[in-house]
């Protein structure tokens, strides 16, 4: 698919989509919860659950696992889960893309006797996923089995037995995820010793939610060291998805860069002001840029100021928002320098090279030549509109290239056309949509 974008100002209210970090993690754990209590049948509701791709293949996941899942005619995004791990055995999981889902759902399949084979499709067979999970999950009790260069499809048989393991968490914090929501079936009491711990904030998050439905983890003040006690139940809950600061990166920035001079600007409700989500952190970047930011209740308002400036910024813990921040150092006069490129490599593309090439087009300087680090070469001093050298971006079937192509295309001195512009149903299928509500004014 593709999507021609002219040159732009915005203006106008949206409500930011859920949270697929969040939702994806919640229903895990709605699965892990008992069937029953005696007699009683448990039943978890998770509102407000948004299905995008990632959050469709888990909610497929849980259901092959043994979950029942309701939808709620009357609150519409409204879903009751009643657990039951294992009431069913599948020989295969199907995760589409979700890189979260392939290393959440892999440990948890661990925890089954019988041989389950995790597989999907697209830019997650090119991820060694199998790779970074294999040693962790084999000290722990299970077999686990791959072909190639540590892709999927792998197929693990467990159960997992408990006990003190070692954890590279320098690449992603979802495979620890994965471990510490399946660690609490496990009979012996698990730790994780996690070596250079990235994505704080995402592990946080999954802390949060296990709290929510009942199991204990005790970690170290660092995040290297977790000891989840064996033998726990998960309890049923009533869990909120909040909004997703990831998807809302982009609107965001778009206010930024692109909403009408002396306007309303940009404004996304449905956002937590104090998430534990990584990507609140689009925010600092924001105000460092000199953007204009407006909270109320759970809705932030951002508006283009006379002129925005480079800023300088540590993605490390929120290489998702790498995208947004440069679709908006693009729009700001000066050079911009994020850090934190190591993260990049194994997303949906290899995003630090994508950003270069595609940004590239719309004469952006995008320099990755140096270690761990970016620079962006934005506006000269007077710009007002990116020098377009080529009117077609290629999206890499990446749904934040996508997002963040569109995003600098509001600024750019001709019309612009995305091409794979369909990759942003894996996180935010309304995105077009939600970006046509707010582009009146060409």
């Amino acid at each position: 698919m593709e999507k021609t974008l002219f040159p732009s100002y915005i203006e106008g209210t949206l409500t930011a989509p859920a949270s697929k970090s969040y939702a994806q993690r919640a229903l895990a754990a709605a699965l892990l919860v008992p069937a029953a209590d005696g007699a009683r049948e448990t039943w978890s509701e998770l509102r407000h659950l948004g299905l995008c791709n990632d959050t469709a293949a888990a909610l497929d996941a849980v259901q092959r696992l043994g979950a029942t899942v309701e939808r709620t005619a009357e609150k519409g995004s409204t879903y009751r889960v009643r657990g039951g791990f294992l009431a069913q055995h599948p020989d295969e999981l199907h995760i589409g893309e979700s890189g979260l889902s392939a290393r959440l759902f892999t440990p948890i399949a661990a925890q089954s006797p019988r041989p389950i084979t995790v597989s999907g499709h697209g830019s997650i067979l090119k991820r060694p996923v199998a790779r970074e999970m294999a040693a962790p999950l084999r000290a722990l009790g299970a077999t686990l089995t791959y072909s190639g260069e540590g892709y999927l499809p792998l197929t693990v048989c467990g159960p997992l037995r408990g006990g003190e393991v070692e954890v590279d968490g320098s690449l992603s914090s979802q495979f620890i995820t994965g471990l510490l929501m399946a660690a609490p079936l496990s009979e012996r009491d698990t730790v994780l010793q996690v070596h250079n711990p990235k994505s704080i904030p995402y592990l946080r998050m999954t802390l949060e939610v296990l709290h929510a439905f009942g199991i204990t983890v005790r970690h170290s003040d660092d995040y290297t060291q977790f000891t989840i006690p064996g033998g726990q139940t998960y309890r049923p809950s009533e869990y909120s998805i909040e909004g997703d600061w990831s998807g809302a990166s982009c609107l965001l920035v778009a206010g930024a860069v692109a909403s009408i001079p002396d306007g309303a600007g940009v404004r996304i409700e449905n956002l937590n002001p104090a998430s534990l989500q990584a990507d609140r952190a689009i925010v600092e970047a924001l105000e460092q840029a000199g953007a204009i930011l407006e909270w109320q209740d759970h809705a932030l308002t951002v508006k283009r100021p006379e002129r925005l400036h480079a800023f300088s910024f540590d993605a490390t813990n929120c290489p998702d928002l790498f995208p947004a921040l440069v679709a908006l150092a693009a729009c700001c006069e000066g050079t911009t320098s994020l850090q934190g490129t190591t993260r990049l490599t194994h997303k949906e593309s290899d995003r630090a090279a994508t950003l270069a090439a595609e940004f590239g087009k719309l004469g952006v300087a995008v320099d990755i030549s140096q270690s761990d680090l970016m620079t962006v070469q934005g506006l000269s001093q007077g710009q007002e509109r990116l020098t377009v050298h080529t009117p077609r971006l290629d999206s890499h079937n990446d749904h934040r290239i996508a997002m963040a192509a569109a995003v600098a295309a509001l600024r750019a001195d001709r019309a612009v056309t995305v091409s794979g512009a369909d990759a942003v149903g894996k996180s935010y299928p309304a995105f077009w949509e939600d970006l046509a509500h707010i582009t009146p004014h060409a």
